[in-house]
């Protein structure tokens, strides 16, 4: 490949110095692991306001995550063993990623409980329904759901809330083991790997590892990847690139577009060999839409098509999502992301400057990131596509970043080195931590939500009305195609209006609808949080509506608690 491995770790008898630096390096994780613990110990989500998580943060807090990384890149200096840098990965993946399990006791972000209401169907009926009004497109893509259905029921459960709270730490761990095995096909440096992976979780803000179809995909699609790169004789590469590449076609919608991208774009740029690779690719992503997935996407396909080639109107669609926002707390969130990814996107390029002249898989590294900017020409995807283009490009980005920090000469890593890619680290973390972390005021859920939800859930009867505040709270998670759902903050202007100026005339007109059996309006805590932040609905509006209903003589309270009010019709129901 044009370069030279950096030699590992020191081989045969150990002296003693050795062996008690060693005993550091496997300690300082431990010891940040315990510092970053213990500075949220005690600490109550419920304080988390306009920069979310990092409200709570402490001086410790930073201290912890700081150490850690100089000591992984210490580690890396000092050509410790590859045991010792996973020790520190894994430990950083645990600091930011096991967090919120362990601190909110819940799962959080409100499409976790969506998908796993997607689960609990497939486990109840043994099937999905593709025609279902409420949640077509996951029935038509449902590769994710039928195999979490099963692993659900492997386990022994039917409730998939058990592993979603644990999603984005395992995922992230998948996600590092991907990237390495691209890594090593790309190039032979041993410090470039390592570093290309520590800034692959630096930069990774968007969040998309949650219990979903995005984040099976994305280890999918780093997965086959590194297949078609280390296979060298190409018929054995056919069959696993088939089955991964069919796992992705059933079960996401702008994964397999992005599949036969990048795939077209290595083989007819001959990054790799095997002209039929992107037959095989546009094959199976055809022919799943056509067959398993045509419910939604002959309905769509004039959407689908408006979209192709309409640049300003994609890229709108994304930035539009922060238009709303208010407050300059919730711009640094916003700006933090925004920088994070200028910041790494001018590093990489500068990576292909500097070693322009090194080798051919620094070419095969540029063009996998940028093809996923062809997203962008192709489609909106519901306000998302930058924020997914900028996912499939980051582990790229993230190596291209790394190779600022190598040498033009030898490959080992020097201590001028190091410190760039400590002020790196330095750059971007803080634009990382409010990306990832500035939102968790929406999206923690307390456990007095989800028991809300589900008094609704195991009380209403089939075909009933549920209005919501908003979409933001642990909902759909169980029997979710018994209702009907309508968050008041996706309402038109004028509507929204009315219905904070008269709650109980608009409510009972609803409710007294003969297409519904029942019809509960439930508010939670989260609702107000997300619809004070996001704008959507007029400042304090859901806390006046819960008012005029209570003194309302139409309503009445069928289930309360300290986060959660649900309001049914006086006469008749929610008994």
């Amino acid at each position: 490949m044009g370069e030279t491995r950096v030699p590992a770790a020191p081989s045969g008898t150990a002296t003693a110095g050795q062996r008690w630096m060693n005993l550091v390096f496997v300690l300082i994780p431990l010891l940040c692991v315990g510092l970053w613990t213990a500075s949220l110990w005690g600490a109550d989500p419920r304080q988390m306001r306009s920069l979310g998580l990092l409200d709570l943060l402490t001086p410790a807090s930073y201290v912890a995550l700081g150490l850690l990384i100089l000591s992984f890149l210490a580690a890396l200096y000092r050509e410790r063993s590859d045991a010792i840098l996973w020790l520190h990965l894994i430990g950083y993946v645990g600091i930011i990623h096991a967090t919120a399990p362990i601190l909110y006791g819940t799962v959080r972000y409100a499409w976790s409980y969506k998908h796993v209401g997607i689960v609990d169907y497939i486990i109840r009926h043994s099937g999905v329904n593709p025609q279902i009004a409420i949640g077509e497109i996951y029935h038509n893509w449902p590769g994710f759901f039928a195999g979490s259905a099963f692993l659900t029921e492997l386990a022994g459960t039917q409730n998939a809330l058990i592993f979603a709270s644990w999603s984005p730490f395992f995922f992230n761990l998948l996600n590092l083991l991907m990237i390495r095995f691209v890594f090593r096909r790309l190039t032979i440096n041993r410090a470039q790997i390592w570093l290309g992976m520590l800034f692959f979780l630096l930069i990774n803000w968007v969040g998309q590892d949650y219990f979903s179809p995005q984040a099976l995909c994305f280890v999918l699609y780093i997965g086959l990847l590194g297949i078609m790169l280390y296979s060298t004789v190409q018929r054995r590469m056919i069959w696993p690139f088939t089955i991964v590449a069919a796992a992705i076609a059933v079960s996401h919608q702008i994964t397999p577009l992005m599949m036969v991208i990048a795939v077209a774009g290595l083989v007819v740029l001959r990054r790799v060999r095997g002209w039929y690779l992107p037959l095989i690719a546009v094959g199976l992503t055809a022919a799943w839409a056509l067959t398993g997935g045509l419910d939604y996407t002959l309905p769509n396909a004039e959407d689908l098509v408006s979209e192709m080639g309409n640049v300003i109107n994609n890229t709108e669609q994304t930035l539009d999502k922060s238009s709303g926002l208010s407050g300059a707390a919730s711009m640094q969130v916003v700006w933090g992301g925004r920088i994070t990814v200028a910041i790494s996107v001018l590093v990489a390029l500068l990576g292909i400057w500097r070693h322009r002249r090194t080798g051919k898989t620094f070419i095969t590294a540029a063009l996998l990131m940028i093809l996923p900017g062809v997203l962008v020409v192709t489609t909106g995807f519901g306000g998302e596509v930058l924020f997914r283009a900028f996912l499939f490009a980051t582990p790229f980005i993230a190596y291209l970043a790394a190779g600022v920090c190598l040498p033009r000469k030898g490959s080992r890593l020097t201590l001028k080195r190091t410190a760039a890619a400590g002020t790196i680290a330095l750059l971007v973390l803080p634009g990382f931590l409010l990306g990832y972390f500035g939102k968790e005021s929406e999206n923690y859920f307390t456990n007095n939500e989800v028991a809300a939800s589900e008094w609704v859930y195991t009380h209403a009867a089939d075909d009933s009305l549920l209005a919501e505040g908003s979409s933001n709270y642990p909902g759909r998670f169980v029997d979710y195609e018994k209702f009907t759902y309508v968050p008041l903050s996706r309402e038109p202007e004028d509507s929204i209006q009315e219905f904070v100026d008269d709650p109980v005339a608009k409510l009972a007109s609803w409710f007294n609808s003969p297409r519904y059996k029942e019809g509960y309006f439930l508010v939670t805590r989260s609702q107000e949080v997300a619809a004070e932040r996001d704008g959507s609905l007029p400042p304090g509006s859901l806390e006046q509506i819960v008012n005029k209903l209570r003194a309302s003589d139409q309503f009445r309270i069928v289930y309360e608690n300290p986060d959660a009010v649900v309001f049914a019709l006086a006469q008749g129901q929610g008994s």
